[in-house]
C-alpha cells in the first residue's frame, strides 16, 4: 500500500542527541536571556510533494543569537537541565512563526525523557495545521522503547513522527519498526549526486519500497541541483527538501520548481 500525500536551515542547524559535557559556546547567562527574552529567531523551509508539486509542509529551524550555533544552544540546554524547556520554548515560536501550514518540528530524544512532550499544553497540540516531529534516528537502542512509549502518546492525539537521516552511520532499521513514523527522511549522503542508474540510486529505490511498505512517506532531504530533483523523483520519493527548491527563510518561503 503506498502512503497517501496529503494537503532547512542546513544540517548543522537540527536538533540532535546531545552531551551535556560538550564544550558550550556562548557567554555566561546566554541561556537564561534566550528563554526570557526569545534571543533567537526561526526561520522555514519547504517540504515539497514531488508529485503535485507543490509546499506539502514547513520544517522550522532555529537561528540562536547568543549562542554561536543551534548545537552550541542545544548543548546549553542539556549541560544546565533545561533542555525540555527549551524546546518547549522553540516548539512555540516555530508555530507562532508559521502558523498557516503543516510544520516539521525537530525535537531532540532527550525531551522525550523529560517528558515535556507529552503535557496536555505543549503548543504542538494547538497548532492548526499538522504537525510531524522530527526525531534523529541517534536515539540510544537501550532508550528506544521508552522513547517509542513516550511517540505512541503523542501519535494517539494526532501528532505524526519523523524519522530522520536512514542511511547514516547511526542507522537501524529497528526504528522504522519501532517508531512507525508517519515520513521517514533519507541521509543527505544518499541524495548528494544521485544519478539514475547507479548503484546508490538502486539503494534509495529499495529504501522507498520498504517505506512504502511500511506506509511512510520518504523525504529527500539537501537536494541541491536539477540531476538530484530529477534522479529522487524517479527512485519514488514522495517529497523533496533543499536549497534547489527553496532556502530557509522568514517568513516561510514559495518553492520553485527548477525541472522543465
Amino acid at each position: 500500500m503506498h502512503p497517501r500525500i496529503g494537503p532547512e536551515l542546513d544540517r548543522p542547524a537540527r536538533l540532535f542527541l546531545v552531551n551535556p559535557a560538550d564544550p558550550v559556546s556562548a557567554p555566561p547567562g546566554a541561556l537564561d536571556e534566550t528563554l526570557r527574552d526569545k534571543r533567537f529567531g526561526m526561520v522555514f523551509q519547504p517540504i515539497v510533494d514531488l508529485t503535485r508539486r507543490r509546499v506539502f509542509a514547513y520544517e522550522a529551524l532555529v537561528r540562536p543569537h547568543l549562542h554561536s550555533s543551534p548545537p552550541a544552544l542545544i548543548a546549553d540546554g542539556a549541560r544546565q537541565g533545561r533542555l525540555g524547556l527549551l524546546g518547549r520554548t522553540l516548539r512555540a515560536a516555530s508555530i507562532a512563526g508559521c502558523p498557516d501550514h503543516p510544520l516539521f518540528i525537530n525535537v531532540q530524544p532527550d525531551e522525550l525523557l523529560e517528558h515535556f512532550l507529552v503535557q496536555p499544553d505543549d503548543p504542538i497540540f494547538n497548532h492548526s495545521s499538522a504537525v510531524y516531529v522530527e526525531l534523529t534516528e541517534a536515539v540510544p537502542l537501550q532508550r528506544l522503547d521508552l522513547c517509542a512509549h513516550m511517540l505512541q502518546e503523542i501519535q494517539a492525539r494526532g501528532v505524526h513522527v519523523v524519522v530522520d537521516d536512514l542511511g547514516s552511520g547511526y542507522s537501524n532499521l529497528r526504528y522504522l519498526a519501532d517508531l512507525k513514523p508517519r515520513v521517514v527522511k533519507l541521509d543527505r549522503e544518499l541524495i548528494t549526486g544521485l544519478r539514475a542508474g547507479s548503484r546508490r540510486f538502486t539503494l534509495v529505490r529499495a529504501l522507498v519500497t520498504l517505506c512504502n511498505d511500511l506506509e511512510a512517506m520518504v523525504v529527500a532531504e539537501c537536494i541541491e541541483t536539477p540531476e538530484e530533483l530529477a534522479a529522487v523523483i524517479d527512485a519514488g520519493c514522495h517529497l523533496g527538501q533543499g536549497y534547489v527548491l527553496a532556502r530557509p527563510a522568514l517568513p516561510p518561503p514559495p518553492m520553485v520548481w527548477p525541472l522543465a
